[in-house]
């Protein structure tokens, strides 16, 4: 998950956050503060919470790039409304002369919208309210990577012993994303 700030038209990352999964399990996560190299508008501080001070001693996106690169290697990633991600990462990847992601990209907004059709919002808060998933901080990149596992993970426990593919997966999030 990406937080970052628009500002003209060159958006800016300040948060990536990743949560490795298998079987249900959280094995692995990684927060990073990146700082944009420019001030965070107020905006986008009300969003995620992240100020100037928190970012004027992180790596910047370059620094940190490939640190990402080696937590991601080899995994299926998965982002809630992911073009927006995928832009984000892939417009920083391009501005530093740095090589996007080769991973492929599931969008769990099109996942949950097909998974959850009764829910009257498919944003992560909402939809944690819906399925009654315990909630606590949002729109940070960590915390709202966790809570797309536990919605995902709410799904296949629903499921009561039915097996579900990756194919089923592709076919409900409606294919996959490249950077």
């Amino acid at each position: 998950f990406v937080d970052g700030e628009m500002l003209g038209s060159e958006p800016r990352i300040v948060e990536l956050g990743a949560v490795k999964f298998r079987n249900g399990e959280i094995i692995e996560e990684k927060t990073w503060l990146i700082n944009p190299g420019r001030y965070i508008p107020y905006f986008a501080r009300q969003v995620h919470g992240i100020n100037n001070d928190m970012v004027k001693k992180s790596p910047t996106f370059a620094q940190m790039y490939q640190e990402f690169l080696d937590f991601i290697d080899g995994a299926v990633l998965m982002a809630h409304n992911a073009p927006f991600d995928v832009g984000f990462i892939k417009e920083e990847a391009v501005r530093n002369n740095l090589p996007a992601p080769t991973n492929p990209v599931i969008n769990s907004l099109n996942l949950f919208r097909n998974w959850y059709p009764q829910a009257k919002s498919h944003s992560i808060e909402p939809l944690t309210e819906h399925l009654a998933i315990e909630q606590g901080t949002f729109h940070r990149a960590t915390d709202d990577s966790r809570y797309v596992v536990h919605i995902f993970n709410h799904q296949i426990e629903s499921r009561k012993g039915r097996q579900l593919t990756f194919g089923d997966i592709y076919r409900a999030a409606q294919g996959i994303l490249r950077f």
